[in-house]
This record gives structure tokens, sequence and C-alpha cells, in this order.
């Protein structure tokens, strides 16, 4: 039963592999023929991502200051990006495109360490965000993405839609995901001028400077308990991402503008992010410790091991 929903897997991704274009003309518009038979789907991009490390690496993360001073600019997120200060039980690191949040065994949502979540952002072409948005697929939702939730932010005295997030019921899980449609009016009411569509960078724009060494997200390494691994990649596949490689049981697949590794295990209880590979702004040669947290910079390439948190936090 596991090979052939496994299999199935395969075909959906494969099925989205449009680079074989061999003796197809040049002339043939692709985005109206999908829209013709019903197949365009919405565009996936990585939005954010969070991981939940223990009272340690949180704080060494946090007061380390030349390490901060020198990879990325921190906040405390929203409404105001204030500076973090000690009591602190959550982070944001900004980039670019894409943003890190870390929480602290304290943190407000109560989850536990090692938990973490994937958030992706969704586009349908030509359409404003309205609330009964919905996601784009190759397939009838019935079984994946088919629940929604509408997360608002309070601004000013005042709540303010910010983005309707779809998502898949995974009791239990430990590593969740989400796809959301985003509101330009939400940066409109943050930021005091017209947004007529909603971007990452332009939410990030005042947060990110870009004379620090973090820049944005590349590449996610996931072990997954089977359910979680038959979860994400049918969610990625039924959105039209590309498989790029198939390492045995590793699924390596392009979801948007980064590149998931999703490795299924038995052995595991709880599904986690293990690494991940970020890019940055010039070109660094360090290794820093942050407690359970090892940062490897090689080159433009920054490594994030979270290996030993889940050795220790068992």
């Amino acid at each position: 039963m596991k090979n052939a929903v496994i299999i199935s897997i395969l075909v959906i991704l494969a099925s989205c592999d449009h680079t074989k274009k061999e003796n197809v003309p040049d002339s043939i518009d692709r985005k109206k023929i999908d829209a013709l038979f019903h197949k365009e789907v919405s565009k996936v991009l990585l939005d954010h991502l969070y991981v939940v490390v223990d009272s340690i690496t949180y704080a060494k993360l946090t007061k380390d200051s030349q390490w901060k001073n020198t990879y990325a600019s921190f906040d405390l997120g929203l409404p105001d990006f204030a500076p973090v200060p000690d009591h602190s039980s959550t982070c944001y690191l900004r980039g670019h495109q894409h943003y890190i949040e870390i929480l602290s065994p304290k943190n407000s949502y109560n989850e536990p360490v090692g938990k973490s979540g994937i958030g992706f952002s969704l586009q349908n072409r030509g359409e404003h965000f309205h609330m009964e948005v919905q996601p784009k697929m190759k397939a009838a939702k019935d079984s994946f993405l088919y629940a929604s939730e509408t997360v608002q932010m309070p601004l000013a005295g005042r709540q303010h839609t910010w983005f309707k997030a779809f998502y898949t019921p995974s009791p239990g899980t430990a590593l969740h995901t989400w796809y959301g449609f985003y509101n330009p009016v939400f940066l409109d009411n943050l930021y005091g001028k017209h947004h007529p569509l909603y971007s990452r960078e332009a939410f990030l724009k005042p947060t990110y400077t870009d004379h620090k060494l973090f820049n944005g997200i590349k590449e996610i390494y996931l072990t997954c308990t089977p359910e979680d691994y038959l979860r994400i990649a049918q969610e990625l596949g039924y959105l039209r991402c590309k498989l790029l490689k198939k390492n045995g049981e590793t699924l390596i697949i392009k979801g948007g503008d980064v590149t998931v590794h999703i490795k299924p295990s038995k052995e595991i209880e709880y599904s986690r992010i293990t690494r991940i590979i970020c890019e940055l702004n010039e070109k660094d040669q360090s290794i820093t410790q942050l407690g359970n947290l090892t940062i490897t910079n090689q080159g433009t390439k920054s490594i994030w091991n979270f290996d030993e948190l889940h050795i220790n936090n068992p």
C-alpha cells in the first residue's frame, strides 16, 4: 500500500516537469492551454519557517552580539519590529524575501522543543486577495489543503487581515506546512502607503539590511514520519512543484524558490527540519556554535545544522 502511494506521488510530481520541450513549437502559449483545460495552479513561494529551540540555544542565539551584528537583522516581529530584549521568547531573522522565526521553550504557543513549520505563499494569476480566495491545484482539494484559517494582526488598535492560510489537518504532527494568500491592504495599514500587490520584499524591506550576511533560504532538509512524508510530498505535488530527483526514498522537490529534501523514517518519533541552507550577501568562512545549533558559512552558503538539537532533546 505504501509503495503504491509513493508511486502516485512520483506520478503527480513527474507530471509537473515542463522541462522536456523537444519538438514543441515556441509559439505555444502554455498558460492559455493550462487555463483552457483547468490545469493552471497557484504559484508557490517560500515565505518563512520556524523552529523551536532549547533554552541554551535560544539564549546563545539572541545574546551573541558579534554574530547578531554581522549575520542578520533581528526583531520581535509585528507590529513595530522592536529590538529583541533579554526576556523575549520569540525572535525573527530578516532576509530579502524570507525570514526565520526562532522560538524558545517558553514561547506563547506552548510548542515543544524540536517542533517546526514551513509557511509558503500562494498567488493566483490575475486574482487579487479576497476572503473567498482558494488554491488552484492539479486535483480537487478533498484530501489536501482543504482546511483554512484567516490570520489577523492588531495595528493601531484595530484587527487587520494579514493572510488566509490553507493546510491539511494533521493531528499530532510536529512539522506543520501551510500555504497562504497575503493581503496587500495589510501592508497599507502597516506602512502607511498604498501597495497594489503584496510582496515578501515589501513586507521585509524596512527590516532587511543587505550589509549583513543573511539574504534568504535556498534549501530545507526534512526527516519525516511516513505520514508527514506522504502529506508534504503530495501537497507540493498537487501545487505542481517539480520533482528534481529521487535518491532512494528521499524526494528533492523544487517548491517555488526553495528546494525541499524530504526523507522518510520509521525510527523517529516526530518529523523535523534537520538542516537549512541559506544564501549570504557576501562570502564568509566561519563556524558558529550556538548551543545545539551549528551554523557553518562556506563562501556565500550558510548551513544551519539542527541535528544536535534533536539528539539532545528527544
